[in-house]
């Protein structure tokens, strides 16, 4: 009975391991310490409040290939909803062609503190080609930004209905935002993420600034090596904002994610990162939106990206050690 009653005591919910992130992230923006000694330490920081934080965060789409409410404001995320077995992806994966998702290796299954800097952000058909100069200009300030203080956020890998460890989506997208946001105090995320880990190829959500956004994932892959201990992976998404602006279009992009992994042991990374990454995200052209012009861009890119961005990845676990 004792055993029972400390192992009840010990093991936190899943609400109540959302806040502790919330509050040591909070933490250690407060203090600015490093996360560890290593000579690659990187610091964790204050990000700048932002009007268009979900643009940040539809940009940023890190390991975490779904960026993008606060239960409250002391809580980063709530659990997602995890189905009995996989038939729902099994059924995606039949009509699209598409793999169930990403699959993992058991050793990122848990929560993890990532860093990212952003390393370069380029048009490689020209300016004429960005739909949004704004947005792109404010990502390559980050480049300069990050190179100082990388951008700091948790991410958390979880297992499926199939046993498959596997992003945590809803989470990660919800923690993306809060660290986005900055400090002003506006929400990032209006209500609940939509999202199952069992169907995971489409994400709903409204921003904190009354934007719709619809993310549909419509092709995958992977190549891993456990032997080598590297993953490549690859998506391609739709994505859709929708202001709700009388007489504004929604906004429609295509992006590519392509993102190279490599993992080591505990033992072996000691105080360093123990999972790092290079991030490649390819924007494309649709013949949606976009002005008058926006058929004539698009046939001119003739399917080529207009826009890369590059990211470079490191991951530790996430313990209360580090604050």
């Amino acid at each position: 009975r004792r055993r029972a009653t400390m192992a009840s005591r010990s093991a936190p919910t899943p609400r109540a391991l959302d806040c502790r992130l919330e509050r040591d992230a909070r933490r250690a923006r407060r203090r600015r310490r490093p996360l560890s000694r290593a000579p690659h330490a990187v610091r964790d920081v204050d990000v700048d409040d932002t009007d268009d934080a979900n643009e940040f965060v539809l940009r940023r789409r890190s390991a975490l290939a779904c960026a993008v409410s606060t239960a409250s404001s002391a809580c980063i995320a709530q659990s997602s909803f995890a189905a009995p077995n996989g038939g729902l992806s099994d059924a995606w994966g039949a009509i699209t062609g598409a793999p169930s998702d990403l699959v993992f290796p058991r050793a990122f299954e848990g929560n993890w503190l990532t860093t990212s800097r952003t390393a370069s952000v380029d048009a490689p058909l020209g300016m004429e080609f960005i739909r949004d100069v704004d947005a792109f200009e404010r990502l390559k300030g980050e480049v300069d930004a990050t190179a100082r203080e990388p951008f700091v956020y948790p991410v958390r890998f979880m297992e499926n209905g199939r046993g498959e460890t596997v992003f945590d989506r809803a989470f990660n997208v919800r923690a993306l935002a809060e660290a986005s946001r900055g400090s002003g105090g506006k929400r990032a995320l209006d209500g609940e993420i939509e999202w199952n880990v069992d169907d995971p190829n489409v994400l709903k959500l409204v921003t904190g600034d009354g934007a719709s956004v619809f993310y549909k994932v419509t092709a995958r892959s992977s190549d891993r090596d456990d032997d080598a201990r590297t993953m490549t992976t690859s998506e391609l998404a739709q994505i859709v904002v929708d202001r709700g602006r009388v007489g504004a279009e929604p906004r429609v992009k295509s992006t590519r994610i392509v993102t190279k992994y490599k993992w080591r042991t505990p033992e072996e990374a000691k105080s360093g990162p123990q999972i790092v990454a290079s991030q490649t995200v390819y924007e494309y052209l649709v013949a949606v939106g976009g002005g008058e012009d926006a058929d004539e861009t698009f046939v001119k890119a003739r399917g080529r990206p207009v826009e890369v961005d590059v990211y470079r990845i490191a991951m530790q676990p996430w313990t209360e050690e580090f604050f």
